[in-house]
């Protein structure tokens, strides 16, 4: 890849290393707020905020604790571990999230180093490799991301089955969400 190429295709990493904005379902990530699938669900202060549509807010706690606008809702063992799955897929999200990010910068590094090579006058065939390899650590990162979102839907689909007051809320990582992600990795 041509240097003078490789600097705009970097930049465009870094902004998008945090999220996966395939299709019509963005996953925003930075240290504190992670906003998954357009807002419909955020992991925040340790606790994971599911937003329906047409349905009260409901939260999810690191636990397994599960509440409706506020109000805890009781549950079973075999819910409560589900639940704990759902939430350790949307913590998993803002982990790899990060994760993604910071392999995005690591080919902003490459990139770099490449263009102060080639400035200096040495024809450095490595940095051109070295940014390859570094954009598979990207893809690796955020297939990670896809796999978290696959964990949470395979919860929330359970979910619905057997804890009644889930209903509203099973259907906020679709098929497609999961698709969407896979197929924006794999080129």
């Amino acid at each position: 890849m041509n240097r003078t190429r490789l600097i705009p295709f970097t930049l465009a990493t870094l902004l998008l290393a945090g999220c996966n904005g395939h299709g019509d379902h963005l996953t925003l990530v930075s240290t504190g707020h992670t906003s998954i699938d357009n807002g419909a669900i955020e992991v925040a202060n340790d606790e994971v905020t599911l937003h329906p549509d047409h349905a009260a807010p409901a939260a999810i706690g690191g636990n397994g604790d599960f509440t409706v606008d506020g109000k805890p809702v009781d549950i079973t063992p075999a819910q409560r571990a589900l639940l704990v799955q759902y939430y350790i897929g949307a913590i998993g999200v803002r982990e790899h999230g990060l994760e993604t990010g910071k392999a995005g910068a690591a080919i902003a590094g490459e990139a770099v180093k490449g263009v102060v090579s080639s400035i200096a006058g040495s024809s450095d065939k490595s940095a051109s490799a070295n940014a390859r390899a570094q954009g598979e650590k990207v893809k690796q990162a955020a297939m990670k991301i896809c796999d978290d979102l696959a964990s949470i839907r395979d919860a929330q689909d359970q979910l619905i089955n057997q804890l009644p007051a889930f209903k509203p809320y099973g259907s906020l990582i679709t098929a497609d969400s999961v698709d969407e992600c896979r197929k924006g990795d794999n080129g």
